[in-house]
């Protein structure tokens, strides 16, 4: 292989080069990127200690059953006998515990983006670092909700990062048993009608969760499943829930079965009773394992292989993959039962991946991860530490200097100037929702995806004028701040694009006048934007 074959290793398969990768890479490219596929699973170190699904869902079950609830009781008590000052004590309460609660979801979020951000711009493993980013944008579950917001991170850490060299049913499975899955399209509300549960609340059936599971993640919208598949589905993975549900369920129902708030649970009596036929295939009546045949046969089926193939091909070969590799691809993942570590294999040995280099723009996050690799940045400062879980009793937005966010969960930050915030910690987490909203401000805001389908993947997708135009200005200006402290321009194109550098862009960076000038030149190409 070629020097033009590194380049396309480290900048199309990972997540762009960072000083030295390209030397890394150069001596065999192929066995580069397979060798990152190897070795079982290690949980990076900058995610050590952030907070599970279930202590999120745990501390979530105390905002509302124990803290709402309680102090709302006491208030209403306190009303009734008269007692002013303690009604507008526990108002103050209230406001302080709960109303703190939604700026510390937002930090926490804003903090776990820069841990898993710090991953994909240090590691040398980037190939599988994408693969992580590419099925988390697969099975998908977005900030969309706050209870989502909340979680986002701990479901990719339990259901994705894991799994993305192992079986995709494996995948599948953990994904729709995830709280993450099961808050963001409301299978922890879906009752079976005739089941005992449903009978006696009058609670019924949600097809969310069944119709994502048949249209995005298994066999795609042209799959061959119909509506009656869908509801059949959704029938047998009833009952799929996790304690607690915060809606319209009756919590003290719920909470006399004695479940510990977090996780998955099932609940027989919730699901609905019978025999289902999906895709042609009948399921005798049961319990939790009903369903979970279901999900086990739709990830062996030809049409998922199909559906994952053509996905996986047009992320990393072309927006219009060829039938040829996606059928190579597919008959991989079936021979090897549904093993992505084999089809991924498979994808790097194609021919076809490798001839046709730049023809994939980046999205806006995996650029801006890109440049901030080529100048060997981080975000935060350093090594960003897991926020503790949320403290009802004693969280103090003001007096702790760390709630960068208050008033403005969701927004921009008023200034981009961390003199602002008091406290090493507060300037932490500014620095890395400046980042974060630079990249929403190109057209993407990480881990919040429009809807079920993740972020779309073609060229057509983020070449618009506007965001296009930001791209520029972000990476002048960051050559402006960042490039004194870069190498040679000239040895910098060298070590970012390497042989994809076309001469124009050669001349032009020879030319410049000024190092940050020259280093603007290189990121604002439209060479570097493409992969």
């Amino acid at each position: 292989m070629t020097a033009k074959d590194a380049a396309i290793a480290v900048n199309r398969f990972g997540l762009g080069a960072r000083p030295g990768e390209l030397d890394a890479a150069a001596g065999d490219p192929k066995r580069w990127l397979l060798e990152q596929l190897e070795g079982p699973y290690e949980e990076p170190e900058e995610l050590k200690g952030f907070a599970t699904t279930a202590a999120h869902r745990a501390d979530y079950f105390y905002r509302y059953m124990v803290v709402g609830y309680g102090l709302g009781a006491a208030q209403k008590e306190a009303k009734a006998k008269g007692d002013t000052a303690k009604v507008e004590k526990l108002a103050a309460d209230i406001k302080r515990s709960l109303g703190g609660y939604v700026t510390w979801a937002a930090e926490n979020f804003v903090i776990e983006y820069g841990a898993r951000t710090n991953i994909a711009l240090t590691t040398d493993r980037p190939f599988r670092e994408r693969l992580v980013r590419f099925w988390s944008n697969h099975l998908v579950v977005p900030v969309i909700k706050q209870q989502t917001q909340v979680i986002a991170g701990a479901y990719e850490r339990e259901a994705i990062r894991p799994r993305v060299t192992g079986k995709f049913a494996d995948m599948l499975m953990a994904s729709a048993k995830n709280p993450g899955m099961l808050v963001f399209l409301d299978n922890l509300e879906s009752v079976g009608p005739s089941s005992a549960y449903g009978k006696a609340s009058g609670k019924g059936l949600n097809e969310n969760l069944a119709r994502e599971i048949l249209e995005l993640h298994t066999m795609g919208v042209e799959g061959g499943y119909t509506q009656a598949d869908v509801i059949e589905l959704a029938k047998g993975i009833t009952g799929w829930t996790t304690w607690p549900v915060f809606s319209s369920m009756d919590y003290q129902t719920q909470a006399r079965r004695g479940d510990p708030p977090g996780g998955f649970v099932f609940y027989q009596d919730w699901h609905e009773p019978g025999d289902f036929t999906v895709v042609g295939k009948s399921y005798p009546a049961g319990g939790l394992a009903q369903g979970e045949a279901m999900l086990e046969d739709l990830a062996r089926k030809p049409a998922t292989a199909r559906f994952l193939a053509t996905k996986l091909a047009r992320h990393f070969s072309a927006d219009e993959p060829s039938a040829d590799l996606v059928k190579r691809l597919a008959d991989v993942y079936l021979a090897h039962d549904t093993d992505l570590s084999e089809m991924t294999r498979a994808l790097v040995e194609a021919d076809e991946v490798w001839t046709g280099a730049q023809s994939k723009l980046k999205q806006p996050e995996d650029y801006a991860i890109s440049c901030y690799r080529a100048l060997g940045l981080t975000v935060g400062g350093g090594a960003v530490p897991p926020m503790p879980l949320y403290d009802f009793d004693t969280y103090d937005r003001d007096a702790g200097n760390w709630a960068w966010l208050a008033g403005d969960p969701f927004g921009v930050l008023k200034s981009r100037s961390l003199d602002q915030f008091k406290g090493e910690r507060a300037q932490m987490g500014a620095n890395i929702a400046n980042f974060y909203n630079d990249v929403k401000a190109m057209g993407q805001s990480p881990w919040n995806a429009p809807g079920p389908q993740g972020w779309y993947d073609r060229w057509s997708d983020w070449a618009g004028a506007d965001s296009m135009l930001k791209r520029v200005e972000w990476s002048l200006a960051l050559a402006t701040t960042e490039g004194e402290r870069a190498a040679d321009p000239r040895a910098f194109l060298d070590t970012t694009l390497g042989a994809l550098a076309p001469g124009d862009l050669k001349d032009a960076v020879a030319r410049a006048a000024t190092k940050p000038q020259g280093i603007g030149l290189v990121l604002a190409s439209p060479d570097f934007q493409r992969r």
